[in-house]
């Protein structure tokens, strides 16, 4: 394979775990409320914006060893997903819950809603939030080759991250208890209701992951783009609630599948087609218009009577 071809290869992997994690998240709200979660894309932003604020604040303090250093910026991360995890929890209580028993589109509304608040409270009040914004850098100038292929330090951080974060998915719904709740409640809410399950506990846990996914895949954009913006993050949400759609809205493997494939044919697309550079997005979104036409409930994703 030419080098070309295999930088493009890693630009769609980049890129896809990105939108596979954003699209984990919007088919864990989907199975445990039937509601689609429309600020999910600004759980992915605010991640970014939480993070390099954190970033920059400690990497002003003064300079540490490299041991301490890694040690820190893992736990700005961690507490800046924790944090945006939490606000995941808080939209739940605050513009869902209320809506339970409303028409499905208040909540779809409400999320909408948030976003945009979230968007604008970003460009508001953080310093200089309405410019585009440089994400620190905090992976050292190295890395390894793979061939002939370059993989920088902060590209093997995204890759090792997307493995374990991907593995800690699986294991946590397959293996515990808890998950088996989150399971059971995407199957049959009342049902798992009536045989005692905690539904309140279970739907804060799947908001508290969701969001964090999203937060990790901002923290992805800022390493390997180093660039971001306040608006990003509307773009990104569609990106995944596509991707899970194209997968099979209710699948994780399907929202997997689908944000690869999505982030796949969008960077080939675009490397490769005359001009597709700049009408990329008509390429990843022409792959969701072909499976609502030719196979709605996506790739892994089943027809199934509607819940009642």
């Amino acid at each position: 394979m030419s080098l070309v071809f295999l930088l493009h290869l890693k630009n769609s992997i980049m890129l896809g775990a990105q939108y596979s994690l954003i699209a984990i998240g919007f088919t864990l709200f989907f199975g445990a409320l039937n509601v689609v979660v429309f600020c999910q894309g600004a759980f992915y932003i605010l991640a970014s914006f939480i993070a390099a604020g954190l970033l920059s604040l400690f990497m002003g303090a003064g300079s540490f060893g490299p041991v301490v250093f890694g040690c820190i910026v893992f736990a700005i991360f961690f507490l800046a997903m924790c944090l945006t995890g939490c606000v995941g929890m808080l939209v739940e209580r605050s513009t869902i819950r209320p809506f339970r028993s409303a028409p499905l589109v208040m909540p779809i509304l409400s999320t909408i809603a948030v976003g945009i608040v979230v968007e604008q409270l970003l460009k508001l009040f953080y310093p200089q939030g309405s410019n585009p914004q440089v994400f620190p850098e905090v992976f050292p100038d190295a890395g390894m080759m793979l061939g002939s292929l370059y993989v920088s330090a902060g590209e093997l951080v995204i890759l090792g991250t997307t493995i374990i974060t991907f593995t800690g998915i699986y294991l946590f719904l397959s293996k515990t208890r808890l998950g088996s709740h989150i399971v059971a409640i995407s199957q049959d809410f009342e049902a798992a209701h009536l045989m005692g399950i905690n539904v309140d506990r279970a739907i804060y846990t799947t908001f508290f992951i969701g969001a964090s996914l999203a937060a990790i895949a901002g923290f992805m954009n800022g390493i390997y783009y180093t660039v971001f913006r306040y608006d990003m993050g509307a773009m990104a949400g569609i990106k995944g609630f596509s991707a899970s759609v194209v997968g099979g809205l209710g699948s994780v493997y399907g929202a997997v599948i689908g944000g690869f494939l999505m982030a796949f044919t969008e960077t080939f697309a675009a490397a490769y087609i005359p001009g597709g550079s700049a009408i990329r997005d008509v390429f990843s979104f022409g792959i969701l218009l072909l499976f609502l036409i030719l196979r709605p409930s996506g790739i892994i994703g089943q027809n199934s009577l509607e819940k009642v």
